[in-house]
């Protein structure tokens, strides 16, 4: 029994330490596809708070970050509580909202986070 527990503890411990090894944050979510942010680029599409931006909060954040939690992504209380604190517009990269969810924080996926950035980007308007 004692052999059994030492190998069950070992392996264990092996595994723990090997399987969420990384060097550095992958690349791609350090820079996710980019979204134009030029109206005049024939590739833009405007990224919209209400259909774009609030349903990731919606499946994503609000479990935790409700009116007890701030910022409270609740939708209707989304925008207010993200500007100017967590989201500084037109510059994604310094937005304290995608340094936290870059970081792994929320579990969202590179497509949801480059959503994210395109957003503010363009200007993170209440649309």
């Amino acid at each position: 029994m004692k052999k059994l527990l030492q190998i069950v503890l070992v392996s264990s411990l092996s595994f723990l330490c090997f399987s969420c090894y990384y060097d550095e944050i992958p690349e791609h979510i350090l820079n996710p596809s980019e979204i134009p942010t030029d109206p005049t680029d024939p590739n833009y599409v405007e990224i919209e708070l209400s259909s774009s931006i609030q349903p990731i909060f919606t499946a994503n954040c609000i479990g935790c970050h409700n009116e007890n939690r701030d910022p409270d992504l609740r939708e209707g209380n989304s925008y207010n509580a993200l500007i100017p604190d967590y989201v500084i517009s037109e510059d994604a990269d310094v937005s304290k909202l995608i340094t936290v969810v870059s970081s792994g924080h929320g579990g969202l996926s590179i497509e949801e986070i480059g959503l994210l950035k395109a957003w503010i980007n363009q200007g993170a308007k209440n649309n």
